[in-house]
């Protein structure tokens, strides 16, 4: 038996976290990051977001830029807060796939207690929102 045997672990993770399925919906994910955002101004009006835009795929200055001003690989798309409540998602399109620094930067903020998550389409979204407790206007007799 390798006496070092006990020591090893596998160092591509599966997410902890919850991820939407795949779908075979066409819509890109930037039509589904807004169309969520519009949601939420709709019915959760006491939710912010905001984007985090990924430098890195915009040619060797901007990832030097991009570094230079702390941006970290993995970092998911779109954050948002609410009074005492934030949230992270990481938006794909229906066959998009987390990158491992994705995963692993998700699964961090998963083991420091935030809400984080991967998701497909706004109806996910709204779930999980609801179900981390985010404000939604009740419309109930309406």
């Amino acid at each position: 038996m390798n006496a070092f045997a006990h020591l090893a672990s596998d160092l591509h993770e599966e997410p902890i976290f919850p991820v939407g399925p795949k779908d075979r919906d066409t819509a890109a994910e930037v039509v589904r990051q807004f169309t969520f955002r519009k949601l939420l101004r709709d019915i959760a009006p006491g939710v912010t977001s905001w984007a985090v835009p990924n430098a890195a795929k915009r040619g060797q200055w901007a990832q030097q830029q991009a570094k230079r001003e702390g941006m970290v690989a993995g970092v998911f798309d779109e954050h948002y807060a609410w009074n005492h409540g934030i949230a992270f998602l990481e938006w794909k399109d229906g066959k998009g796939v987390l990158s491992q620094a994705q995963v692993d930067w998700g699964n961090a903020m998963h083991r420091r207690g935030f809400r984080v998550a991967c998701v497909r389409t706004p109806a996910f979204a709204e779930a999980l929102f609801r179900e981390w407790g985010a404000p939604f206007i009740d419309r109930r007799g309406l």
